[in-house]
């Protein structure tokens, strides 16, 4: 059985790299360079997905290291096929091949197939390509075919080290535990070197996998997920009655936002450049929301950001291990927020007085219900922290300060708020110092009564405080 599904991954392999006439192109005359790297195109784009794939499989089976050799090698061949494929828009191709769903099998047949599929490129497929290409005097695509297949070749001799030495644990961790992929042609190596024999990049350029950078991965995908589905819950609690509840919920989605532009910042000085997107949300009643926000606030300060860091830590990544600690300790100031709503949803009056306004640290993403003189986490000065609703920072009433009327006109006067958040805000009062001179509804519509003066008073009151407008109405 184990025979028979290698030689099916084998076989696939295979089949991915000969040329295909699946899709509806028009070939230039005489050019065989053009299906040439519409074939490539399509068969890096299977081995990327494939090596994907493969990576998952190693993780569940016990193999990191081998996962993370698995991925940078898929992002590799990747690289050829964007390149390859830039070549062919040059050449008029609008329909970009996909990729085929992978076989999969378990990380020993895996590495079997891809050391057969990578040995077949580099010993066959990329030098046929790469004279052809030649021939017909393109020497873009020769010089990429000629990066390939030299990458390819020590892809291969890494799968079958690998593959070689697969009982040997200390070995593969010790000799992969990180390892290094060119941007420009993609080969894979253990040591960072100073340039590229392939290609001539410098080595600093290259591409550092190791398992912070996986670990970066995983945090940007969950706290990107984490804000989409806070934004959700935000959403539920407003149409449920819980502006207050609401609130929080928003300036924790900021927070969690914060922190995968964060890590996203180090990915891509990494040379990551696919960031992930927000999974669909599950979203309940607001009770089950909370619960669930509570739950994954909770494994994340106690249990993945612990394991981050200690490992950011150990491979000398000091600017995850900074990010992660903040990130660790403002999901525990989240999961006390939750909880404590959560206990207290039926005492509304509670919760409408704690968490009226919540604040948030713009730095780590704490979010509490009093400034502090300096964030606790990360030190950044209270002042800076960002209010949840917006404050009111101006208010103006639309009319001259002094407004003259006509004895049994009307007027309506109106004012602008700024900015205007109306949760903020509790209330918009007008009033007549005489109101037997001149009357105003709480629609700002005045009536002159009587000649003489009057003062009409806007009080516009919000959670951050009151503000007072007045103008002068004289009447003739």
């Amino acid at each position: 059985m184990k025979k028979t599904l290698a030689y099916l991954l084998v076989t696939m392999f295979l089949l991915m790299m000969l040329p295909l006439n699946l899709l509806a192109v028009t070939a230039p005359e005489e050019n065989e360079t053009y299906a040439n790297l519409y074939a490539s195109v399509q068969g890096e784009t299977n081995a990327s997905a494939a090596y994907k794939a493969f990576a998952e499989k190693a993780y569940d089976e016990g193999y990191p290291v081998i996962a993370r050799l698995f991925m940078a090698t898929s992002d590799a061949e990747a690289k050829h096929a964007d390149d390859e494929w830039e070549i062919l828009q040059g050449m008029g191709a609008t329909v970009r091949p996909v990729a085929e769903t992978p076989v999969v099998g378990t990380t020993a047949e895996n590495l079997e197939a891809a050391f057969d599929g990578e040995t077949y490129e580099y010993e066959e497929m990329y030098p046929d390509f790469l004279a052809t290409a030649i021939e017909e005097g393109m020497t873009d695509a020769a010089r990429i075919f000629n990066f390939a297949m030299k990458a390819e070749e020590v892809h291969a001799i890494n799968y079958a080290d690998v593959l070689d030495n697969l009982s040997d644990t200390a070995y593969i961790n010790s000799k992969y535990g990180v390892v290094y992929r060119c941007p420009t042609c993609g080969e894979v190596v253990t040591e960072r070197p100073s340039r590229c024999p392939i290609c001539g990049v410098i080595g600093s350029m290259f591409v550092t996998y190791n398992q912070t950078y996986f670990n970066l991965y995983d945090s940007v995908q969950g706290e990107t997920s984490a804000s989409a589905a806070y934004k959700a819950f935000a959403e539920v609690a407003r149409s449920e009655g819980y502006a207050t509840i609401a609130r929080l919920f928003m300036a924790t989605s900021d927070a969690e936002a914060k922190h995968a532009d964060d890590e996203w910042e180090i990915l891509s000085s990494m040379g990551a450049t696919v960031r992930p997107v927000a999974e669909t949300p599950v979203v309940g009643t607001t009770a089950e929301n909370l619960e669930a926000a509570f739950d994954g606030e909770t494994y994340e300060y106690e249990e993945m950001y612990p394991d981050f860091l200690a490992t950011a830590i150990e491979e000398g990544m000091t600017d995850a291990a900074r990010i992660f600690n903040f990130a660790m300790k403002a999901e525990e100031v989240h999961a006390i927020n939750y909880a404590d709503v959560l206990e207290n949803l039926s005492d509304m009056a509670y919760v409408s007085s704690k968490y009226a306004v919540v604040y948030r640290c713009p730095v780590c993403g704490e979010v509490v219900t009093e400034l502090p003189g300096r964030c606790p986490i990360c030190g950044t000065r209270g002042s800076e922290y960002i209010p949840y609703p917006t404050p009111v920072k101006t208010v103006v009433i639309n009319s001259p300060s002094l407004t003259s009327m006509v004895r049994g006109g009307t007027l309506k006067i109106s004012a602008s708020i700024e900015p205007y958040d109306e949760e903020a805000i509790t209330a918009v009062k007008w009033e007549s110092s005489n109101e037997k001179v001149v009357k105003i509804d709480q629609t700002g519509l005045m009536t002159a009564v009587a000649v003489g003066n009057a003062v009409i008073t806007l009080t516009v009151e919000t959670l951050h405080g009151n503000f007072s407008k007045v103008i002068m109405v004289r009447v003739s």
